[in-house]
């Protein structure tokens, strides 16, 4: 009879424990001439699209992906138009409305997938994204979950008093961008990062200047509350430590929705920084909204 040690048998529980993940192929199509990139991730459960923040694209949330996908999920995370290997969007005319109608082609038109509603899970600018498609086309969104989005007026809030979005300096914005660029515990994220962002900004630089402007003055508040009215199951993930996206737009998006919302340990760059924690909390929310299609959080 042999004998395992100790120390064996507790790496053999430990990996058990551990979900398993599985490649992220990268894949381009192109639909009604306009081109989009997106990674893919197979599986045989419900089919999660993943949006991306500003200045991103699909390579630097593969790890953040395939960690949702290991916990029984098919993903899907598309390069938004202007970002990546996708088309820009146009320059003129540039509102949420027309953005989310290019992505909601993507939905309805991809060969990878089946036409089915999705899960729509959002991350910063993704997350406003999702709001839009969600309110556009809701007969292709099962659900919607934003993780630390934009898309509300509020910058700071204390008491009666309110600074808007608006008003917020450009150098605040940088100043905290830098300040929650996503190095220490998962440094491969914040190389992925940088190697996304210098693609956007050789090949992508008008779509930049223009979808931030956009986002500095979207308020999505009045879509947010239709939402809660049609009963689309949602919920909102906000960081503590998130300066990017701050607290009372976390509060606006839970009240405009009706729910709680959850606070997670780390900041802006959380879905980067720890995906497996990201992976985790996601997949928690999922599972719920999947036994229930009345869940909300």
């Amino acid at each position: 009879m042999v004998r395992l040690s100790p120390l064996v048998v507790l790496s053999t529980r430990l990996e058990a424990n551990v979900p398993r993940q599985r490649p992220m192929s990268h894949e381009v199509c192109r639909i009604s001439g306009r081109s989009f990139g997106y990674g893919l991730i197979e599986g045989d459960g419900p089919t999660v699209v993943l949006l991306h923040g500003w200045g991103l694209g699909h390579l630097a949330y593969e790890p953040a992906a395939r960690e949702i996908a290991a916990r029984g999920y098919r993903l899907v995370v598309p390069d938004l138009p202007g970002f990546g290997q996708s088309s820009d969007p146009p320059v003129f005319g540039l509102r949420f409305e027309n953005y989310a109608a290019s992505v909601s082609s993507f939905l309805d038109s991809c060969s990878d997938l089946d036409g089915e509603p999705v899960h729509l899970v959002g991350h910063s600018f993704g997350g406003a994204v999702t709001v839009q498609v969600a309110h556009d086309r809701p007969e292709l969104v099962a659900s919607a979950v934003l993780v630390c989005s934009v898309g509300t007026t509020a910058w700071l809030r204390d008491g009666s008093s309110e600074r808007l979005l608006r008003d917020r300096p450009l150098w605040d914005w940088c100043y905290h961008l830098i300040a929650e660029f996503p190095t220490g515990h998962f440094p491969r994220a914040a190389l992925g990062l940088l190697r996304e962002l210098s693609h956007n900004v050789v090949w992508h630089p008008a779509s930049l200047g223009l979808l931030a402007g956009m986002i500095r003055q979207g308020d999505l508040r009045d879509k947010l509350e239709r939402l809660r009215e049609a009963g689309l199951p949602a919920a909102v993930v906000w960081a503590e430590q998130d300066r990017v996206v701050t607290r009372a737009c976390f509060d606006d998006q839970c009240r405009a929705l009706g729910v709680n919302g959850r606070v997670v340990k780390g900041n802006h760059g959380w879905p980067l920084s720890a995906p497996g924690s990201f992976g985790e909390t996601i997949s928690e929310i999922l599972d719920a909204m999947e036994a229930s299609s009345t869940f909300v959080a």
